[in-house]
C-alpha cells in the first residue's frame, strides 16, 4: 500500500527500518522535538524503544494497533509518520511524525504527509477522529497541523509543559461551520 501525494508519498515502514527510525528520533533534526529539552525527558536506549514500537507497526500485523509509514522523497525516506492505537469506543487515534533533516523541514512536506495519512484513516480504516498532541513550544509544528486540516481543541500541563492537542474529524462529522460548500 503506498499513498501518494503531490510530492511526497508515504510507504509502510519495514522490521529492518525499526532502527532508522529510532535514529531519527533520537539522533537527527528532530530528535529535539521527540526527545530532550523541549519535553524535559532523556532518549530511551533502543531497548526502551523497542518496547514502545512494537513489531506491529513495521510489519502491518495489527493494523488497529497502530503503522509507522516511511515520507518519501523522490525515492528516499525523509521522515516517518504514524498513527496508535484506534479506540474501539469512538473509532479515534493519534498521530507522530517526524522529518528528520532540517533540509527538508518547513517545506511542505510534514503537512502533505498528515493529510495524506488523515485520509487513509477516514477512508479505509473508519477512523472518525484523528489528534496530534504537540507542545506549545513547538509553533512551527502547530502551523504545520493547521495547514493540515487540524484545528486546536483543548491544551494541558504536564511537568510544566503545556501541550495543545489538535484535532482533525472525518467529514462526516464536522460540524456544519466547519463543511466546505
Amino acid at each position: 500500500m503506498i499513498l501518494h501525494g503531490e510530492h511526497i508519498f508515504l510507504r509502510p515502514m519495514t522490521i529492518r527500518e525499526r532502527y532508522l527510525f529510532f535514529r531519527w528520533a533520537t539522533r537527527s533534526d528532530a530528535a529535539p522535538f521527540w526527545y530532550g529539552d523541549l519535553y524535559g525527558d532523556e532518549p530511551p536506549s533502543y531497548f526502551a524503544f523497542k518496547a514502545d514500537w512494537q513489531d506491529y507497526y513495521f510489519d502491518g500485523s495489527r493494523p488497529e494497533k497502530g503503522r509507522c509509514f516511511a515520507i518519501m522523497l523522490a525515492g528516499k525516506p525523509i521522515g516517518q509518520i504514524n498513527y496508535n492505537e484506534i479506540e474501539n469506543s469512538d473509532r479515534s487515534t493519534e498521530l507522530d511524525i517526524l522529518i528528520a533533516s532540517a533540509l527538508h523541514q518547513g517545506l511542505g512536506y510534514g503537512t502533505e504527509a498528515i493529510r495524506l495519512l488523515t485520509e487513509y484513516l477516514f477512508r479505509e480504516m473508519g477512523v472518525r477522529r484523528c489528534r496530534i498532541e504537540v507542545v506549545s513550544r513547538n509553533p512551527r509544528a502547530v502551523r504545520a497541523y493547521e495547514k493540515a486540516g487540524y484545528r486546536h481543541s483543548y491544551s494541558y500541563i504536564r511537568e510544566g509543559i503545556t501541550w495543545l492537542v489538535m484535532e482533525e474529524l472525518a467529514p462526516e462529522y464536522l460540524p456544519d461551520s466547519r463543511v466546505a460548500t
